[in-house]
């Protein structure tokens, strides 16, 4: 029995990691609301805003070449569009993880993991995301990044050394949550 929740819980991680390759994305639920709520704030800006100030720039006259306020709209305007094409292809690419595909036993994509820095003793608690996602101020970490890619695959338990700009660095696997 103890078998086939190992076996479950890799294939569940297996099968995340043949959906990244198929071009889908995969998204915790929070992280695909973000996404979903900054694609409607940057539309709102794009759309509503951004209209009503160059407007008010064109109407203060001069050539428009020459009217840097007008210019330095439309450079914002030109940030934005980007900004809302890149979160349409991203939600439309989006998978939202389930979170019974989480696995509590090895760490994957989703899982929550309680790290003690051994040289330190401080303990700290990770969520590890796509790289869409995340965010080194709410504890969210890429699955790319150094400290991602370490701790992917790997056991409550188990001990892992980063390699890091500020050198390497220890932590033993405390935890893997949900």
């Amino acid at each position: 029995m103890l078998e086939d929740n190992y076996s479950r819980s890799d294939e569940n991680q297996e099968g995340v990691a043949n959906m990244e390759a198929m071009g889908e994305i995969i998204l915790t639920p929070e992280g695909y609301e973000l996404k979903k709520k900054k694609l409607e704030e940057y539309r709102k800006i794009l759309y509503e805003e951004l209209p009503k100030k160059l407007k008010m720039a064109k109407e203060h006259g001069a050539e428009l070449r020459e009217n840097k306020e007008y210019l330095d709209i439309k450079r914002e305007q030109d940030y934005y569009e980007a900004e809302v094409r890149r979160l349409e292809e991203l939600l439309e690419k989006a998978v939202i993880l389930d979170e019974s595909q989480i696995s509590t036993k090895t760490v994957g994509l989703g899982s929550r993991v309680v790290l003690k820095d051994l040289k330190t003793n401080k303990t700290e608690t990770y969520e590890l995301v796509n790289p869409a996602e995340a965010d080194p101020e709410q504890n969210k970490i890429s699955t790319e990044s150094p400290v991602g890619k370490a701790l992917m695959g790997q056991r409550k338990g188990s001990e892992i050394h980063v390699e890091t700009p500020r050198g390497i660095i220890r932590y033993k696997i405390l935890g893997i949550e949900r």
